[in-house]
């Protein structure tokens, strides 16, 4: 591609239905349980050949017993592992209600994503799974010894792997719900999406590549439902433009609200619009009832604004969890300001112009990232302080005019703010003096 049409769109339709998975508490258990099955025919046929062995001495740790003795074991075990496995439910619908309660229910999601989660609740459904089938398998016999089953040694192994697993998610579900674990996961959420994002070079304004006539001469039209832009197939627009010689304008982006059967996306001239080609463009934006980090890097950064703003709030009152994540921003902040922002304007092969989308500014992020929070803070001291340190810090590593400008907005309006809210002369000296550090480094 050429022009700026470096993609970095591929396969996001299928990155936002990954997204959706992992994010899901059933995924990974319905794998694992699935894979009950297959275990069990497995240990059944190592069952029957140990059973038919020649001289029947078997190693210590298989289980030996009567088929009756072997039924009434592996009840026991299965007894065990539903109540173990309710408690597991049940600790984690409690800590899932207090991740709701005290970050946000948006956050309930990077709770639902721990891979420690889902391999625990999985190892208990595959378990459970296991020891049914297991216990139907094993038919009435004698009571006579001399049967060795391994199936049911393998059962004991698993009841000891999940009790330990119990443990140990315990300890993890008592870390995931402090704040700093929280910030330090959903700041990695947003490293990941800055690092996708191509080196900083030259962008060009989507707005200034529209024709003039566009909004005259253009076929616009919406999507056939409504919901959040999750995912945009560039590429496939660029073909499907491509193939009809037309210009495809599109006025959201990923993580906008598109109305259905609304006038978001234009086809220029209108006359190249057939209703296939409409159809085909549509299908390639993908909708969903959440925003989704897939090309959308304010769905991080307002997951952390959401956990300051809540720790400010007056029934929490926690400003050093709000610092704390004026603190992770910034360190994101600072490997952003060497990426361009996302691409708003796509050519083909040819270099031919054939898709433009609005993109965020580095202002309108800096807002997302800094706004609320300052308004939130505005009567607090520390808070600002802290904020203005941290615009001070990523002052320093701005790259271009534009970076700078929208920065200096920034320190302007907290400065106002602390003027108007902070009555104490003392601890108001203290914010401008920031603040002032923050400016002169913006002039260099």
């Amino acid at each position: 591609m050429t022009g700026g049409g470096v993609l970095t769109a591929r396969g996001n339709a299928g990155r936002a239905l990954w997204d959706r998975m992992r994010t899901s508490l059933w995924f990974l258990p319905v794998l694992m349980g699935g894979a009950a099955p297959l275990l069990t025919a497995g240990v059944l046929a190592l069952d029957e050949w140990l059973g038919t062995g020649p001289d029947h001495s078997f190693p210590r740790l298989i289980y030996v017993s009567a088929p009756d003795q072997a039924r009434d074991f592996l009840a026991t075990i299965l007894t065990s592992m539903i109540t173990m496995a309710s408690l597991v439910f049940s600790i984690t619908m409690v800590v899932l209600t207090l991740a709701a309660s005290q970050f946000g229910p948006r956050l309930v999601r990077n709770f639902m994503g721990r891979l420690q989660t889902q391999i625990v609740l999985g190892t208990f459904v595959m378990t459970i799974i296991y020891c049914l089938l297991l216990l139907a398998s094993i038919g009435p016999g004698d009571s006579g010894g001399g049967h060795a089953y391994l199936s049911v040694t393998v059962a004991t192994a698993l009841t000891v792997v999940n009790v330990g697993m119990l443990v140990l998610y315990i300890h993890e579900l008592a870390a995931s719900i402090m704040s700093e674990t929280l910030i330090e996961a959903v700041g990695q959420e947003l490293d990941r999406g800055i690092a996708e994002l191509p080196p900083k070079g030259q962008d060009h304004d989507p707005e200034e590549a529209l024709p003039d006539d566009f909004a005259q001469r253009a076929a616009l039209f919406g999507p056939p439902a409504s919901g959040y832009v999750q995912a945009i197939e560039f590429e496939r627009i660029i073909s499907l433009a491509r193939s009809a010689d037309a210009l495809v304008g599109l006025y959201v982006r990923a993580g906008d609200f598109a109305i259905a059967e609304g006038k978001s996306i234009g086809i220029y001239p209108s006359e190249r619009a057939t209703p296939e080609l409409m159809q085909q463009v549509a299908k390639a934006i993908t909708l969903g009832v959440h925003r989704t980090p897939v090309q959308d890097l304010e769905f991080s950064i307002r997951h952390l604004v959401e956990i300051a703003v809540r720790a400010l709030s007056p029934g929490i009152n926690d400003p050093y969890t709000a610092v704390a994540v004026v603190h992770r921003l910034s360190a994101s902040w600072a490997r952003l300001l060497s990426r361009s922002v996302p691409r708003g304007i796509f050519h083909d092969e040819a270099g031919d112009l054939r898709v433009i989308c609005p993109r965020p500014s580095y202002a309108v992020l800096l807002n997302a990232s800094f706004s609320q929070i300052r308004q939130a803070g505005s009567g607090k001291p520390l808070v600002l302080i802290n904020l203005l340190q941290a615009l001070h810090a990523i002052a320093q590593v701005t790259q271009s005019a534009d970076q700078r400008s929208a920065l200096q907005e920034q320190v302007e309006a907290v400065l106002q703010d602390a003027e108007r809210e902070i009555p104490n002369q003392a601890d108001l000296r203290d914010v401008q003096r920031q603040g002032q550090r923050a400016l002169e480094a913006l002039a260099i």
